[in-house]
């Protein structure tokens, strides 16, 4: 039999067509058990539903890989030839794509049921993602209705649908990279026009979804004794010499000129330069953004904690306060970050970079000193060990 008449025999979709329906079927079924949230939680979820739920970063490269190889498929198959050579493979290529990408929304969706995942950032990761998704099952149903009808309009109106859908998910990939790696991930090494224009896109996509950001409520630190501040010394004014008249000739005494007033006197306690800086803002928050913030931040608040400014940091969150002035063996951050490396409690987690022996001992010290937000490096007495982490 010719190759040809191979091509023009007649096709049953009737598999493909039942397995794609108890996709969509099974999709549904899942958005209705667990709807998208976003939100914290009010619920606690069960140790199950966490367990599918850690599986997200795993499954979501099976759609990535299979609709990515689709791309270039489908290139091919613009031809009639390309089409009648890789139409088949596209298909069940495409159908591996979809049911990964159902698979990943829905254990992504149950990964959220853990707390700590709110903001501009996951709202477009999920949101893009189920859209995407949504398109990727309906591209699915098209191209087997046009196969199956032999429809090359209709195949034309299937790949503006799935290239569509796929540049959608990988929008909502780049918001879910800025919530893991941090919003300059992608942007950092970028050349600077891509990065212009990343940077541009991204704010311009968060303006639709971000709340207007209001301040927490900050928590009463605990009273405890604020180191007093060390005095500035006061310069003491020069005294100016008053010229001595001298008698003139004619035997009058000329008026002395008005002596010149001192130069204003700085007001105690203030300074200039480096000795402005804050001892939270220049020395503890860095800490924070490049050891801790990564998952403790406006749009993932692991344990529902934030440390990315100081009302949120004193906040503390479920497990209890992180930072108790004055108090540094009462603060679960000096807790955790005390524990051996191994230990479930450590942080930062095992595999994340670690703080430095330096790092931790400013942390320690500026709880120790009252966890003051206004407290001045000039006015600090960091211990020795902290030096290396006090570099401005």
């Amino acid at each position: 039999m010719s190759r040809a008449s191979d091509y023009d025999s007649p096709k049953s979709y009737t598999l493909v067509w039942v397995a794609t329906l108890l996709l969509i079927v099974g999709f549904v079924t899942g958005l209705v058990m667990f709807p998208p949230m976003y939100e914290t939680p009010k619920d606690e979820a069960t140790s199950s539903v966490l367990f599918v739920g850690r599986f997200h970063p795993i499954l979501l490269h099976m759609p990535v890989g299979a609709l990515g190889l689709l791309c270039l498929m489908e290139l091919i198959c613009f031809t009639r030839r390309g089409e009648e050579s890789l139409g088949v493979g596209a298909l069940l290529t495409l159908w591996v794509g979809a049911a990964g990408s159902v698979m990943a929304v829905l254990a992504g969706i149950m990964l959220s049921r853990e707390g700590g995942y709110e903001g501009g950032n996951f709202t477009l990761h999920q949101t893009l993602a189920l859209i995407g998704t949504c398109g990727v099952l309906l591209a699915l149903v098209v191209r087997i209705f046009s196969m199956s009808h032999e429809n090359r309009e209709l195949m034309h109106a299937y790949r503006a649908l799935f290239f569509g859908s796929f540049g959608l998910m990988g929008l909502g990939a780049h918001f879910g990279g800025n919530m893991s790696h941090g919003s300059k991930f992608m942007t950092e090494h970028a050349p600077e026009p891509i990065k212009s224009q990343i940077t541009g896109m991204e704010k311009w996509m968060l303006s639709f979804v971000e709340k207007p950001k209001t301040k927490g409520e900050p928590a009463a630190p605990e009273a405890s004794p604020t180191p007093a501040p060390v005095p500035t010394p006061v310069p003491t004014p020069v005294p100016i010499p008053v010229p001595v008249p001298v008698v003139a000739s004619s035997g009058t005494t000329p008026t002395p000129p008005p002596p010149t007033p001192p130069p204003p006197t700085p007001p105690a306690g203030s300074s200039s330069g480096p000795d402005e800086k804050l001892v939270f803002q220049h020395v503890i928050l860095p800490i924070f953004e490049a050891k801790c913030n990564k998952c403790h931040n406006e749009d993932k608040s692991k344990g529902d904690l934030r440390l990315d400014t100081y009302e949120m940091a004193l906040k503390g969150g479920e497990n209890g306060k992180n930072i108790v002035a004055g108090k540094p063996e009462d603060s679960l951050t000096v807790q955790r970050i005390a524990l051996p490396d191994d230990d479930d409690e450590h942080m930062p987690p095992d595999g994340k970079e670690q703080l430095t022996p330096a790092e931790a001992a400013a942390i320690r010290y500026w709880i120790q000193s009252g966890a003051s937000e206004t407290m001045k490096v000039s006015e600090a007495q960091f211990p020795p060990e902290a030096k290396e982490a006090v570099k401005l």
